[in-house]
């Protein structure tokens, strides 16, 4: 051995080459150093851990947790041959408290439970008659709507079968062929004209397109006059 350091001495040792490689690529999967590990591995060994094959990889942890777990049963034991009367009046003070508190919080949320049931009862019973006042008006609403048609149907029919209200469309009364020119706005060379040259139904065309009510007219031969088509 020789000197790295201040307090710090060179360890060399014979390893088998194939173990050695094993153990730095672990050390490196946990990303720690060959040195660290070897230390800590003596540090167990120191606190009289002799069993070293438990101490590394997966069960580094549970040994961590052992020692913790020893030195906290230790530490409580220590306090419970000291305090233990008064760590006792404590925890029941506590307990006591923790027990008051869960009352009145059952209690407070037992008495806003029955208050909302009863308010929400009262809530459905209000809307429960506002839906059947409702109802109600609708239905009158219907009635009176039914009314007012049959009221309206009666008055239409009473208003066209009174006689005195009935309209008649005027007759249209014959034309001569000069009364034809002036209603159709043409003259009366033109009326005989037309009336020579087209077949009847033609100049009943014609005359639709010129008169100001769309009324066809057609000559009657036997009376010499023109005659309203509908």
């Amino acid at each position: 051995m020789s000197n790295t350091g201040r307090k710090k001495k060179l360890a060399s040792f014979n390893c088998d080459q194939k173990m050695w490689e094993q153990f730095i690529a672990r050390c490196k999967s946990k990303e720690t150093t060959a040195t660290a590990t070897l230390t800590q591995f003596i540090e167990f060994y120191l606190d009289d851990i002799d069993n070293l094959d438990t101490i590394g990889g997966d069960n580094l942890d549970k040994r961590l947790d052992f020692k913790i777990k020893a030195s906290v049963e230790e530490y409580l034991l220590a306090g419970n041959n000291s305090y233990s009367n008064s760590t006792n009046e404590t925890m029941l003070a506590i307990c006591s408290r923790l027990d008051k508190l869960e009352s009145q919080l059952s209690s407070e949320s037992n008495r806003n439970q029955t208050t909302a049931i009863h308010n929400l009862a009262d809530l459905e019973e209000k809307i429960e008659g506002m839906c059947a006042r409702m109802t109600q008006l609708a239905e009158a609403i219907i009635k009176i709507q039914d009314y007012l048609n049959n009221q309206q149907k009666r008055g239409q029919k009473s208003y066209y079968n009174n006689s005195s209200f009935k309209t008649h469309t005027p007759r249209m009364q014959p034309l001569t062929e000069e009364g034809l020119a002036k209603r159709l706005g043409v003259s009366e060379e033109t009326v005989s004209k037309e009336r020579i040259k087209l077949p009847p139904p033609l100049f009943v065309a014609w005359c639709k397109g010129k008169d100001r009510s769309g009324i066809g007219w057609e000559f009657n031969y036997q009376t010499g006059f023109y005659h309203p088509v509908s």
